[in-house]
């Protein structure tokens, strides 16, 4: 089943409170809370959709609209999330859509980006690959992993490279190594990675709240 979640992962440097009013802070725009909706009619991707994940303290505010502008534009205002936030020492964004084969992740370190990647394959309007600042320590492990081309009876230059590292074995295809990361990073960072876990969140769902004209507001009829 294919997985499709953005959003920002965080440990909040303070008690938040009303977490509702925390989310609409967060989003720049009002928000109602929700019961449990049915996937049908509820999905992160669109711009009105919110997801929350408590994983024991680690949050996960899950949203495109909160990730991906930051993933694709390497230059984007980093700062003013942070404080919307609540300044936390560290966060992430990121995005894992397996449908559309995109996936990727920005470290936020004292309110400044310090790494991000996002690799793409169904978007053809962004390069395949994104990259800011200096690879970490998890990310090298997988970058400079021996490899090797599949066996397959395609010509040698349609063959997809696949990566390895022993002990245990894991053998990740090129065009998965982004995945692979972030998940990796989630979970040590976060000490969870929430479409991999079989630790159940408390979860919360809320939408932006519409914008209505005034007489509808006020539950009269148009003037």
């Amino acid at each position: 089943m294919g997985v499709a979640q953005a959003g920002i992962a965080f440990r909040p440097g303070r008690p938040i409170g009303n977490l509702k009013a925390f989310v609409s802070r967060v989003m720049g725009q009002p928000v109602e809370e929700i019961p449990h909706p049915d996937s049908r009619q509820f999905d992160v991707r669109r711009a009105t959709d919110i997801m929350v994940q408590d994983f024991d303290g680690a949050l996960f505010i899950c949203n495109d609209t909160l990730a991906w502008p930051h993933l694709e534009n390497t230059h984007s205002d980093i700062a003013a999330l942070h404080g919307r936030l609540g300044a936390p020492a560290s966060f992430m964004l990121f995005c894992h859509y397996s449908s559309g084969g995109s996936f990727g992740y920005a470290f936020v370190d004292g309110g400044m980006r310090t790494r991000s990647r996002l690799q793409t394959m169904l978007e053809p309007r962004l390069p395949p690959l994104i990259e800011y600042g200096m690879p970490t320590a998890i990310e090298k492990r997988w970058l400079s992993a021996p490899s090797y081309l599949e066996e397959d009876d395609c010509p040698p230059e349609e063959r997809q490279r696949i990566f390895y590292l022993d002990s245990p074995r894991v053998e990740v295809y090129e065009d998965g190594l982004t995945q692979q990361i972030l998940l990796e990073a989630l979970e040590e960072r976060f000490g969870v990675c929430p479409w991999t876990t079989n630790v159940e969140p408390i979860y919360r769902f809320y939408k932006v709240r519409e914008k209505r004209p005034w007489w509808q507001r006020l539950g009269l009829g148009r003037p």
